[in-house]
């Protein structure tokens, strides 16, 4: 829900904006979450028909057809997203060590420091570089 929720934001201001490649770029990354599911929710590919018919109008309606409507997706709304689903619970964060990027964890939005360090610590690279060192910073 959270990746469609994203894409029909994005393509939606994409669109009114006229930046079409970066509209058509969040369909391509869409589609490859898509794909890589064990089953497609019917939903998740009737939004996905409806997205790309801006740019693709006879793809869009053999897609409508064959996931079973019977009139033309031109007259079906468009789709709308629900902005709980637009923020993100948990950030990434890269860890460096003398200056140089050495991994990279993924914390909780509320993570303290203390979390970040305990997280960048099961990191092998930057155990190995900082055993029995002291963080400065």
């Amino acid at each position: 829900a959270k990746i469609m929720n994203k894409t029909i934001q994005k393509v939606t201001k994409d669109i009114e904006e006229m930046s079409f490649n970066t509209a058509i770029s969040a369909l391509m990354v869409y589609t490859n979450h898509l794909s890589s599911l064990k089953e497609c929710p019917s939903e998740a590919a009737k939004v996905l028909a409806l997205l790309i018919s801006p740019f693709a109008p006879h793809l869009g309606e053999e897609c409508w057809s064959m996931l079973g409507s019977e009139e033309s997706l031109a007259y079906y709304p468009w789709p709308s997203y629900d902005e709980k689903y637009l923020v993100d619970d948990t950030v990434k964060m890269g860890v460096q060590i003398n200056g140089k990027t050495r991994g990279e964890v993924e914390l909780n939005k509320e993570a303290t420091q203390e979390d970040a360090i305990e997280e960048a610590m099961k990191i092998d690279k930057v155990s190995n570089f900082l055993d029995g060192k002291d963080i400065k910073k």
